[in-house]
């Protein structure tokens, strides 16, 4: 069957996920994010594709967490800068000796925008859309910072608050 619909048998086609964004713009930055996401290298490396993280190796999951449902600027700082540093992710400490990589150089506002949308979407995770112009005005307000953000301090700029979901 699968040669007769063209696809390996080896590789199936993949179903495309669904999302609860209706807007259509919210929408096609979820879908631009989910490719970005899924990118060698990229955020499913060590988050993997399920967002539940690699704990035995220090990746703290995506889903369910204060850091990734909570506020926008802390999140995409954090995006464009990396993170380097012992953090607490859904009350599991992660020692934070490989950093996040810092994704300023290598993602538009547009491209960062998509790809924290679909995180901030996926793995059960339900959130706002965030827009290339806020983006855009949180790499404005950290462009003279150099190096990684520590959780510590993030959290200094932007406490965690209560999420509702």
């Amino acid at each position: 069957m699968a040669h007769l619909n063209g696809h390996s048998v080896d590789n199936p086609p993949k179903e495309k996920p669904r999302t609860h964004l209706t807007d259509v713009g919210e929408r096609e930055l979820y879908f631009k994010g989910l490719e970005i996401y899924e990118r060698d290298g990229f955020c499913s490396t060590c988050h993997q594709r399920d967002g539940k993280g690699l704990t035995a190796s220090g990746f703290p999951p995506l889903a369910g967490t204060k850091w990734v449902l909570g506020n926008e600027d802390r999140l995409i700082k954090l995006a464009l800068k990396g993170l380097m540093g012992p953090i607490e992710v859904l009350g599991k400490q992660y020692p934070g000796q490989v950093p996040m990589t810092p994704y300023e150089g290598l993602l538009s506002d547009e491209e960062m925008a998509a790809v924290l949308t679909y995180v901030r979407n996926s793995f059960g995770n339900v959130a706002s859309a965030i827009t290339p112009e806020k983006v855009k005005s949180v790499r404005a307000l950290t462009d003279s910072k150099s190096g990684f953000y520590s959780p510590e301090e993030l959290l200094k700029q932007h406490p965690h608050e209560d999420i509702v979901q």
